[in-house]
């Protein structure tokens, strides 16, 4: 299988070695370079897992395993079986195919959970039970095309945004701009907006709605409500419509309060009784005691 496009493919260097021993014939290497495999083997084989789970998760003979394990001088993993779910849902070794060439590449973990149609948390579960190693956040892309067998010559492409729109369905003018070339919003330069969502969570507007409205993903606006700490009617007073009015009035009755992040006063969030602090003042270390 050929190796997929991505800045890892060059780590340290391209070529391949022989799985072979001296006057065996060379057997098959596998589809990562020399580099590649010691920092796989070195990772996987800290986490414990033994010769079946390795040969299942790489896709890799049990001989060409333990040729690996000499090369690198490294310990032979314990020979007890692997454990599995044999569930519905349970990965399957082309799953995990993907998973670790995906990862190699520098594919961002919403990239492979969508080839995968499963979700980001399962996906770095999965990366973390493996010990998959770390990746630098600026190095992650999503390929225009994938160029593997086991992704079924499917496409991922992440829909951009456009570099400036406007809102729709709103009492007010908000026009809003894009940033890391159309993958994000540049919330920090629209914070009435953000306050906007507020007020249409507020007020029960359903979330697909203020997404259509917005031109954005559902996710998007999940995200944006987590940290707003705004809380919805319950589903039987959900519309599809924004009434600015009743979402004040569903504030008020809960004791919300609009108030600013002291890390960053341009956000704002809901202040109650019970979360007097904003999640991120939280995350940046308010809670802790940190002076700002």
């Amino acid at each position: 299988m050929p190796l997929l496009e991505g800045p890892l493919q060059t780590i340290a260097t391209a070529r391949t070695f022989p799985l072979h021993r001296v006057g065996h014939p060379p057997r098959t290497m596998g589809r990562f370079s020399e580099a590649q495999y010691l920092v796989l083997l070195s990772s996987m084989f800290a986490k414990g897992h033994g010769i079946e789970a390795l040969c299942f998760f790489l896709a890799l003979t049990r001989n060409s395993l333990l040729d690996l394990a000499v090369q690198f001088d490294l310990p032979t993993p314990h020979d007890r079986p692997r454990r599995g779910s044999g569930g519905a849902r349970a990965w399957k070794q082309s799953d995990f195919t993907v998973l670790v060439d995906g990862w190699f590449n520098n594919w961002s973990a919403a990239c492979i959970a969508q080839q995968l149609s499963r979700t980001r948390g399962s996906v770095w579960y999965q990366a973390r039970r493996l010990g998959l190693p770390k990746r630098e956040r600026r190095s992650l892309h999503w390929p225009v095309k994938a160029a593997s067998e086991p992704l079924s010559q499917k496409t991922c492409v992440k829909q951009r945004l456009p570099e400036r729109w406007y809102v729709k369905g709103t009492d007010r003018v908000f026009e809003l701009t894009s940033k890391r070339q159309g993958l994000e919003v540049d919330w920090a330069r629209h914070p009435a907006a953000l306050v906007d969502i507020g007020w249409r969570i507020w007020s029960g507007q359903r979330i697909r709605r203020i997404a259509d409205d917005y031109g954005v993903s559902y996710r998007t606006i999940t995200s944006q409500m987590g940290w707003l700490q705004a809380v919805a009617p319950k589903r039987k007073n959900l519309r599809d419509d924004f009434d600015r009015a009743l979402g004040e009035a569903n504030a008020r009755t809960a004791g919300a309060v609009l108030a600013r992040c002291q890390t960053n006063s341009v956000f704002s969030y809901w202040k109650t009784k019970l979360k007097r602090l904003s999640r991120r003042d939280a995350r940046n270390g308010i809670a802790a005691g940190l002076a700002y």
